[in-house]
């Protein structure tokens, strides 16, 4: 059997309280346009079904890992909400030992949540700003997993008084910063022209990076083995090492 929802967090809470004695024994996707032959059911979100089972995992298993969960939650995985689900039961069964057993969801719900982690923690060394109209300062992304609603606060605490965007270009959506404050918004296309500053910047660090580089020492396989060649894209000083 496999019980569709409607892509939220509070979507999935709903099937694990309604299909809680199911679970470890079905599948669990987000409600798609395509064709499936298989047996399936829709599960209407309940938010009074999805906060009770959002309580019952502060009460029994923590805060952390309620938190854990929903970063698994915005992940690329294809299995993230059977994982999630096999490991929500399981610890309100047998305890949080289980979050660091052998088990194979146990270890699939670890897995998913260090390569998040680690996501979020290289583009919080690499997101570069640039200056567009309007004052704004725009960065641009291109993550594997849905990390924009974690990586903001980051960013929120370096520049507490500018205005700035992240756009998740995978996505559609911007994180919309203003003076301390943000929100989520769906941007299909981010036009962001750069401002008459922000062109002097790039072209003198372009060329001081030039400057300094010396063409005998490069060595192309270390570069791209510190920083995968994927994340050169909005660095103005790898521009030209992308063709």
């Amino acid at each position: 059997m496999i019980y569709n929802y409607d892509g939220t967090f509070d979507g999935l809470m709903t099937v694990i309280f309604e299909k809680y004695k199911d679970i470890g024994k079905c599948e669990i996707s987000k409600e798609s346009d395509q064709v499936n032959f298989l047996a399936s059911e829709f599960v209407e979100t309940n938010l009074i079904e999805a906060q009770r089972v959002i309580r019952s995992i502060k009460d029994n298993i923590g805060d952390e890992f309620l938190t854990d969960a929903y970063k698994v939650f915005k992940s690329k995985d294809d299995t993230k909400e059977e994982t999630i689900a096999i490991t929500v039961k399981s610890c309100l069964i047998y305890g949080r030992i289980y979050l660091g057993s052998s088990k194979k969801a146990a270890i699939r719900f670890r897995q998913i949540l260090r390569n998040f982690n680690h996501e979020v923690h290289t583009y919080k060394g690499l997101v570069r700003f640039r200056e567009i109209q309007d004052n704004y300062l725009l960065g641009e992304i291109e993550p594997e997993n849905d990390i924009i609603e974690h990586l903001t606060p980051h960013f929120l605490r370096r520049m507490p008084k500018e205005k700035f965007i992240i756009y998740d270009k995978n996505r559609k959506k911007s994180s919309l910063c203003e003076k301390g404050s943000w929100e989520i918004v769906e941007i299909l296309e981010m036009n962001g022209v750069d401002s008459k500053e922000e062109e002097i910047f790039k072209d003198a660090w372009q060329g001081f990076y030039k400057a300094i580089g010396i063409e005998e020492r490069k060595n192309h396989k270390l570069m791209i083995s510190n920083m995968p060649k994927k994340y050169w894209k909005y660095l103005p000083e790898k521009q030209s090492s992308l063709d």
